[in-house]
């Protein structure tokens, strides 16, 4: 390149290419394509709360004796992420129940699992 830039044969239009092409080159990702961060979609969707945090809830009632997990804002196929939170975490299909319009409530204090799932799946 520099042979080229110094030498009077070279036209302007000949090191102008040059260098554009050197700065393209220079420019260029060389990450793998393994690396690339791959987005995930869902059927369904937690938007967060306005101070950024999952919308997961314990309700606690009758003397701290009944506990209930509550998760709120779901958007989408709320069957869906009912079925994952009982085939993932284990949790009996009949401890979940879907409370209209977008919420799920879960018998027991499951709050912290479920915080952890979800931040492990990417929400």
């Amino acid at each position: 390149m520099f042979k080229l830039l110094t030498t009077r044969t070279a036209t302007r239009a000949q090191i102008k290419s040059r260098l554009i092409q050197n700065a393209f080159e220079s420019t260029a990702s060389t990450a793998p394509i393994e690396q690339v961060p791959r987005f995930v979609t869902y059927e369904y969707f937690l938007a967060r709360t306005t101070n950024m945090s999952l919308p997961v809830y314990l309700e606690v009632k009758k003397n701290k004796a009944v506990k209930h997990t509550l998760i709120q804002r779901i958007e989408g196929d709320i069957s869906k992420l009912r079925q994952e939170l009982s085939d993932e975490l284990g949790i009996s299909p009949s401890k979940i129940r879907v409370k209209p319009p977008r919420a799920i409530k879960i018998t027991g204090d499951h709050t912290e699992a479920i915080c952890e799932w979800l931040t492990a799946k990417g929400f």
